[in-house]
């Protein structure tokens, strides 16, 4: 899965804590460093799996960076 963006690992760790939504995946938002927040990312460990009914599949399926996500809250 090394195609497939991934939130920093500290954004991962804190969101495997959260409470599964389906199969394995955390549903959650997920704040950015400037402020904004992107609601409705479903993670897989770190890996960003879909973003509301939009599968991800590379950084380019993405309208933030990876590098701006500063951590996760979860939806569930």
């Amino acid at each position: 899965m090394s195609d497939y963006p991934q939130v920093p690992q500290s954004v991962g760790d804190k969101a495997q804590s959260f409470p599964e939504s389906s199969y394995g995946a955390q549903r959650v938002t997920l704040l950015l460093a400037d402020g904004r927040r992107v609601p409705n990312v479903s993670l897989a460990g770190d890996v960003i799996v879909k973003v509301g009914t939009r599968l991800v599949q590379s950084p380019a399926d993405l309208d933030f960076s990876v590098s701006d996500v500063v951590d996760a809250f979860s939806e569930v």
